[in-house]
């Protein structure tokens, strides 16, 4: 895939030395729109920081209305014990990386950012949601200050850092594309024209076979017509065919101003959930998709920022929980996307065009 567009690019080069005594050199800033598209990274997660990291050192990214905050020492501590667990010094683990960190100045207030692998990473004290080129991601735990310092849940870095800077996982070429919902399983209702969720999610799915199919990937559908499916026999399904990657398509339902993407994968052991619906949220049991956490993560990730590009929807985030049964019994990579609120006037409205339902597909296929 070739990388968008980004905008331009300007430096601020050093001056030239005025004298024999060393004086602070102005930062080497590039400034860039927001993007949001994912590099392809190199096809594996990291399990330790690299010995010899391949790439060039990173450049700070300042964005428009924004301000680069004095720097501070660099943590003493990679990582710190606090509330039982293990915490990391994103700016030390950064540069493992070659990355660049820094604490930017907006309207809203300070964040901490990090630009590695060719990305940028927004992350707020405290707060669960942070951004991956303008993208929103979901992590298990708020960072932490620890003396004036950020530091990410050790998990948090295992599970959502590593595997957004390594990109896309081998997936092989066999996938399963499940239209969720069915025959007396309606799923919800649009707003819009009472047409049921189970109708849509079955064309998305018929417009996604042939676009993968183009591209090397034998498919397999869980449904082609209005069949009633058990979410057991969904898993069954996927394991009967080899599947090398599985996908639900679904359509979202919540208050009528709620609107936009959401892309879900598993909670790894040791994570809470981001909601649960009422359901248990048992944090330190295995699930059979745990195995395949970092690649499902990857799959999710790619997918949604495809889905955004193509879309031009809002943006609900990479999500992560314990209850989907549909993904949480499945053994490859798995995932499922919510294609936008039957709920929302418009958001149902445009559902409903054939147009709006090939982008979905085009979106799907371009991640893959």
């Amino acid at each position: 895939m070739t990388p968008r567009n980004h905008g331009p690019i300007t430096y601020r080069v050093p001056a030239a030395k005025k004298s024999a005594v060393a004086k602070p050199q102005p930062v080497r800033v590039a400034t860039a729109k927001p993007p949001r598209y994912l590099p392809p990274g190199t096809g594996t997660a990291p399990t330790a920081p690299p010995a010899r990291p391949k790439a060039q050192p990173a450049q700070p990214i300042i964005l428009q209305g924004e301000k680069l905050m004095p720097a501070q020492a660099l943590p003493k501590d990679y990582t710190v014990k606090a509330a039982d667990a293990e915490w990391i010094s994103l700016e030390r683990w950064g540069k493992l990386y070659e990355g660049w960190f820094g604490r930017i100045q907006q309207r809203s207030g300070t964040v901490h950012r990090l630009v590695a692998a060719n990305m940028r990473f927004d992350f707020t004290p405290r707060q669960r949601l942070i951004t991956c080129q303008g993208m929103q991601i979901w992590l298990g735990f708020g960072p932490r200050l620890v003396k004036g310092h950020l530091y990410v849940h050790a998990l948090d870095v295992q599970k959502h850092l590593a595997p957004l800077i390594s990109g896309m996982p081998t997936l092989g070429r066999v996938a399963v594309i499940d239209a969720g919902h069915g025959k007396d399983n309606k799923g919800t209702r649009s707003i819009f024209n009472k047409k049921y969720e189970k109708e849509y999610t079955l064309d998305w799915a018929m417009r996604l076979k042939p676009l993968l199919e183009r591209k090397g990937w034998r498919v397999y559908l869980t449904r082609v017509t209005d069949d009633s499916l058990s979410l057991t026999d969904r898993v069954k399904f996927a394991d009967r065919v080899h599947a090398s990657v599985f996908i639900s398509l679904h359509f979202n339902a919540a208050a009528a101003k709620v609107s936009g993407l959401e892309t879900y994968c598993i909670s790894p052991t040791g994570m809470p959930s981001h909601f649960t619906r009422g359901n248990p949220d048992p944090v330190s049991t295995k699930l059979p998709n745990n195995p395949w956490d970092a690649s499902s993560f990857q799959l999710a990730a790619r997918v949604h920022n495809q889905l955004l590009l193509t879309c031009k929807m809002p943006d609900r985030g990479v999500r992560r929980v314990r209850f989907m049964s549909v993904i949480k019994g499945q053994k490859r990579p798995a995932i499922l996307v919510e294609g936008g609120y039957l709920s929302n006037p418009t958001e149902s409205r445009k559902v409903d065009t054939a147009a709006y339902r090939q982008k979905l597909a085009v979106g799907v296929a371009s991640a893959l």
